[in-house]
């Protein structure tokens, strides 16, 4: 095997790095996995390291089979290494010969999702949490797992979150509590426990720390930008006595530290390891240099970085085009003649993907492409008017225009406490199958029919009922919306949805989206092109057409790359995200810009419309994002697609 003449300069350098601590700063499409195999196969087949005596840790077992296999591959016979795979799985094993010493059996058993969520229920009803306020079991899990993978306070990390709501933050530390005290005693642990007691082992007992850490001689890490504060301890530790440990990342694409994600654990590197050799991965084969250029420019704004840039090996292309719209329909119909021009010139729809910062961004695209009769695929998710907190808000429009629409009521009261669907169904047919909630008299009827626990919270809503005839709203579905998120379903998400900042920022874009239509039925009517709100959850999803457009958002398109790349509403306050901006700063915003970037191969299309209507029925002039801004001109053709 010829090292040298199978790799470029700068992997050949970083694969064949001498012994002692390296940082891989690997940018978007430089060959990242090919460097961290190859490095494998160097220390088998030029060093004779066992196999056994490295470890390789990942995120994903995809991911770790993928590099065991192609190093297999390489050094032509089997490439046994029993701890490498995830962070989650390395602690497994560990904790599968070591339990007892952290108070639990060998043979504990793994709680998947579900099972962990029933316990959580289990003990907040044991301690009589259903009649308050309180999260749900999905939230309390995200949550304490974040805040355990930053090695946070649970009190601290508990009072940030639900400082705004009516959480009472000391029932669930009694909840947190007992769930932790009947884990042990049934022997159990969740997925979060597994990094939580591994490193415990491994700090606490130094007979074991020793043995792994003889064990592995070599440590490679990949994604390392993507670490919480509990794998990077992790990490430290095992490599304190041979010190080999090569880290692999980006930093400019450090986009997940609202799942606790740590990036400074990669910048800082080189201080907590001293004596460190840096390699960079700068050559990119991905894409075009007009569009590697743009990327490198968008970047550059960011401060607390490892700079670098990408350089091209491809031939010169198109450049990069910065689309200037009037709003967000014309950049939809937009969207659409370019993608079906490049269908004509040859290019599959799959290989053309729309990315966004938010799933609101793509309502206006979702309703030209029913109305194109388009195919196409959300793989970030399921389509907008899909989405379970879109679907809810969306009944209180439905039962308002329709008093008969069973699944509409059905749904909407199921969403207060003690209220599951035989009760929801038994109440809609004692209330004589037609529900006008538009009258005093039906929302005291419902009031009465209701159990107990659910009155005080139906009690908020019904002035939104009662002032959609009364105040004449038919017309500004818009305020039905804000009025019943701001009463009741605002304070839903928040004990409900792990994810509720972002699905808040969902309803006020679908809010201010309604005020294109001047009535109720009509919004109701035009969402139905995009949505069946009455089927069944848990009902099979339509085949994938085999030509697809694809449509995601960045978060979920990282890794990916896609010959044609549309970003949509690259606009102050909807890209950056304020939200985002207030709470964090701009910088990983921007580092969400250039991977949205660096996924295009071809062709790239950065779209900013002008204007946004507004609730009260105003028009908002939206200025172009920051990042627009910041990307030279003459590195960008400009086009007027005005509708």
């Amino acid at each position: 095997m010829d090292f040298e003449k199978e790799l470029n300069e700068e992997q050949y350098a970083a694969v064949t790095a001498p012994d002692g601590p390296s940082l891989v700063i690997a940018a978007a499409g430089t060959g990242k996995t090919r460097t961290l195999v190859y490095r494998l196969a160097w220390l088998v087949k030029k060093h004779n390291i066992d196999p056994r005596n490295m470890l390789l840790l990942t995120f994903t077992n995809k991911a770790a089979r993928e590099m065991l296999d192609r190093a297999e591959t390489l050094i032509k016979r089997p490439f046994k290494s029993s701890h490498s795979g995830t962070f989650h799985s390395f602690a497994n094993r560990i904790l599968r010969s070591h339990a007892s010493s952290v108070g639990f059996g060998c043979d504990f058993t793994i709680l998947d999702s579900d099972d962990s969520k029933k316990l959580l229920r289990s003990c907040a009803d044991d301690l009589k949490m259903d009649k308050k306020h309180f999260p749900k079991p999905q939230v309390l899990q995200s949550i304490f797992g974040v805040i355990s993978g930053q090695m946070g306070d649970l009190a601290d990390g508990l009072y940030e979150r639900f400082e705004h709501s009516d959480v009472d933050v000391e029932d669930v530390i009694a909840v947190h509590d007992l769930y932790q005290k009947r884990k042990k005693e049934q022997n159990a642990m969740d997925f979060d426990d597994l990094l939580i007691y591994a490193l415990q082992l491994l700090e606490k007992n130094e007979r074991i720390l020793r043995f792994y850490q003889d064990e592995f001689q070599y440590i490679l890490v990949d994604e390392y930008q993507d670490t919480n504060a509990i794998q990077a301890r992790m990490v430290s530790l095992l490599a304190k006595v041979h010190k080999n440990i090569m880290v692999v990342g980006d930093d400019f694409q450090s986009i997940y530290s609202w799942r606790g994600a740590d990036f400074r654990n990669f910048l800082d590197f080189e201080r907590h390891y001293p004596g460190a050799r840096t390699f960079k991965l700068q050559i990119n084969y991905r894409s075009t240099p007009e569009i590697l250029e743009v990327a490198n420019a968008a970047i550059a704004h960011n401060p607390d970085q490892f700079q670098k840039e990408l350089k091209a090996v491809r031939p010169e292309g198109a450049y990069p085009i910065s689309a200037q719209l009037r709003d967000g329909g014309a950049q939809a119909r937009y969207i659409i003649e370019q993608a079906q021009q490049l269908n004509r010139q040859g290019v599959a729809y799959s290989d053309m993907c729309v990315l966004y910062r938010s799933h609101f961004h793509a309502m206006e695209l979702q309703m030209e492409l029913a109305r194109a009769s388009m195919p196409y695929v959300v793989t970030s998710g399921v389509r907008f008017f899909e989405q379970a907190h879109i679907k809810d808000v969306c009944t209180v429009l439905r039962i308002l225009v329709n008093p008969g629409d069973e699944m509409a009521f059905t749904r909407l009261i199921e969403l207060f406490p003690k209220v599951g669907k035989k009760t929801s169904l038994k109440i809609f047919r004692k209330l004589g199958g037609r529900v006008n909630l538009q009258t005093k008299e039906m929302c005291i009827k419902v009031e009465e029919a209701l159990p107990a626990a659910a009155r005080e919270e139906w009690k908020k809503i019904e002035p939104v009922f009662l002032a959609y005839r009364e105040e004449n709203l038919d017309a500004d579905p818009g305020e039905i919306i804000y009025r019943f998120n701001k009463a009741f379903y605002n304070e839903y998400m928040v004990e409900n949805f792990d994810n509720s900042k972002y699905r808040a920022e969902d309803i006020d874009g679908m809010i201010d989206f309604t005020t294109k239509f001047e009535t109720t039925e009509a919004f109701l009517s035009e969402i139905a092109l995009l949505s069946n709100l009455d089927a069944e959850p848990g009902a099979p999803a339509e085949a994938e057409p085999a030509d697809a457009f694809r449509l995601s958002t960045i978060h979920q398109a990282k890794g990916l790359e896609f010959k044609v790349v549309f970003v949509l509403f690259l606009c102050e306050s909807m890209f950056p995200s304020t939200k985002a901006v207030e709470e964090t700063g701009d910088s990983e915003e921007r580092r969400l810009f250039y991977v949205a970037v660096t996924r295009a191969e071809d062709r790239l299309y950065l779209c900013s419309p002008e204007v946004r209507r507004q609730r009260d029925g105003g028009i908002i002039f939206l200025e172009p994002s920051r990042f627009l801004r910041e990307i030279p001109p003459h590195m960008m053709q400009k086009d007027h697609g005005f509708f």
